[in-house]
């Protein structure tokens, strides 16, 4: 460890590592109680558009790829209010559409191979300094905003009219908050890859979900899972030889089933 400590890269991915671990469940859990499973979809593949036409560009992927998902969160915003059954086809048209346009791009252009692949499956221990300071700035306003705007945050997933009864800016935190959450799945990408971005976001959410705690228990047993799927993963693909983020995968799976069976129990005791 203290060989591998010296390592530049290695410092940052424990950095990446915890930070993403302890903010992105929010992002799961939001994600989950707006009933947005399948916008995530749209969004992750228009950031992988955006990173792709970034390396085409000369211009850093994760700048690139936050900046269309950015801007993909303002029609997934909009196209949520009109409910999930009739967002869905639009959803599924800017999924396939920016997936067809990122593999034209990578097909016609000089794209490395490896930086192509790296944005699939994601690369923690390539992260440059930048891109580390990135994900540390918006894992942090993940929290902080999180902390800042719980009450509305929970009237808001409780019941949106309702939201807009007691005063809130109902519809401003609807729009801040599917932002905040496309800002995370864009920022994920670099860590874990465009397609295992669940692996810190969705992963650790159902498993704090589990524990049935309310939001606020639900925020902090999210962050403590995403912390054992990150670090556990991460010594599991070091000992083993396996791609991180699948290995993020398994120990988060892990966790999701244990927690629903310990659930269970519970629940049979009762």
């Amino acid at each position: 460890m203290p060989e591998l400590w010296a390592l530049a890269p290695f410092r940052r991915a424990i950095v990446a590592l915890a930070a993403t671990g302890l903010s992105f469940p929010a992002i799961g859990t939001y994600i989950l109680a707006l009933d947005l499973v399948s916008a995530r979809f749209a969004v992750m593949h228009a950031s992988l558009l955006g990173a792709a036409l970034g390396l085409l560009a000369g211009l850093p992927p994760l700048a690139s790829g936050l900046a269309a998902a950015l801007a993909a969160g303002a029609g997934v915003a909009r196209l949520s209010e009109r409910g999930a059954e009739r967002a869905s086809g639009a959803l599924g048209l800017v999924m396939t559409l920016s997936l067809g346009l990122a593999f034209i791009v990578f097909y016609k252009s000089e794209v490395n191979a490896i930086e192509a692949f790296d944005l699939f499956w994601g690369s923690v221990l390539a992260l440059s300094r930048p891109e580390l300071l990135l994900t540390c700035a918006g894992a942090a306003l993940v929290l902080l905003l999180s902390a800042l705007f719980l009450r509305g945050i929970r009237a808001l997933l409780y019941d949106r009219e309702l939201a807009g009864v007691l005063g809130l800016p109902a519809r401003a935190l609807h729009y801040g908050l599917v932002t905040l959450i496309c800002a995370g799945i864009a920022l994920a990408m670099r860590v874990t890859g465009a397609l295992m971005v669940d692996a810190v976001t969705i992963l650790p959410a159902l498993a704090a979900r589990s524990m049935r705690r309310g939001l606020a228990g639900t925020l902090a047993w999210g962050a403590a899972f995403g912390l054992a799927a990150n670090f556990g993963g991460f010594a599991l693909a070091l000992a083993l030889d396996l791609p991180t983020s699948p290995a993020i995968i398994l120990v988060g799976a892990a966790l999701v089933l244990g927690t629903g069976a310990i659930e269970r129990g519970r629940a049979k005791k009762r």
